[in-house]
């Protein structure tokens, strides 16, 4: 089939590089969203998808949005079969996907965690399996039919960011088994249940505040949910650090919401240990060589700032 690539992030990069390989599809172009400032330096800096299509030395457009009459006139000049959308953060219209097969890659076992944030979403409420969904696109977000998906028990200590590859690293499996199952006429859609659907709010930085009064279960989740934006931070002996990493403990403090030399928390049903933080403005470190660099009485408070 005759494919166009529509999309931003790097999550969609491994599937991208994997269609251009592809002896079953040809490539026509890449469709990204136009370079932007990004980082501290606020460089202009095209998307990841922008780069690797350079790589691959594929056709390449930057409209504002696909929907735009540039994207529609790329569209109806090369005629594409199907459309892959992956972190395209836009919802492409009627017109678009007229007359061809479009689907996109979603970081969730929909209907469940439909919108921005779905990975975060999945850490932060301590699902028990986390993965993947191929979906036909439809006029609204995240709510066409199953085409594929992929998913695995989650495991307590793996963070958001790190989800985040793993599963786009399954990408190219689930995307071009989607297409050769839709060129051969066996693919087999799946309504969503949408009594079901939950909603994947985007992150505010506010949430990164640690919460000492979760169980052990949830405030490992919030680190590791939370990792690497916009992390979960807390204060300790005066200092403020971002929780970078955790583990169930096994003993620590007696009174809730103190934590001793060695990271052990005193959660409401249990023990955490932090075993990794950052302090401002410094290289991530344990955190027990956090604590001696303090002169301070063990345990101390901690709480989320």
């Amino acid at each position: 089939m005759k494919v166009a690539f529509v999309g931003s992030g790097a999550f969609g990069v491994p599937t991208l590089r994997a269609i251009a390989q592809s002896t079953s599809h040809e490539l026509l172009g890449v469709i990204t969203k136009p370079a932007k400032p990004a980082g501290r330096g606020q460089k202009i800096r095209p998307t990841p998808v922008f780069d690797a299509a350079n790589e691959h030395g594929l056709d390449l457009l930057t409209p504002d949005s696909i929907n735009d009459d540039v994207g529609q006139k790329w569209l109806d000049e090369n005629a594409p079969d199907a459309l892959v959308v992956i972190a395209y953060e836009r919802l492409l219209s009627q017109r678009v996907l007229s007359g061809r097969f479009a689907c996109n890659l979603h970081a969730s076992l929909l209907p469940r965690w439909r919108g921005a944030a779905p990975i975060h979403r999945a850490v932060l409420a301590a699902d028990a399996e986390i993965g993947a969904s191929v979906i036909e696109l439809a006029p609204s977000m995240d709510s066409g039919a199953i085409l594929a998906r992929k998913s695995v028990p989650r495991d307590p200590l793996i963070t958001t960011g790190e989800w985040h590859d793993r599963m786009a690293d399954w990408g190219p499996e689930l995307v071009l088994g989607t297409l050769d199952a839709f060129a051969s006429g066996k693919l087999k859609p799946m309504p969503q249940d949408s009594q079901s659907a939950t909603h994947a709010k985007k992150l505010e930085k506010s949430e990164g505040a640690f919460d000492p009064s979760l169980s052990c279960e949830l405030a490992l989740a919030q680190i590791h949910g939370l990792e690497p934006w916009p992390r979960c931070s807390a204060a300790v002996a005066g200092v403020r650090v971002q929780l970078r990493r955790a583990e169930i403990g096994q003993t620590g403090p007696e009174c809730a919401g103190l934590v001793d030399e060695f990271g052990q928390f005193r959660c409401c049903d249990g023990w955490l240990r932090v075993t990794e933080v950052q302090p401002e403005s410094r290289k991530s470190m344990s955190f027990t060589d956090f604590a001696r660099g303090l002169t301070c009485d063990w345990p101390q408070p901690m709480h989320g700032v």
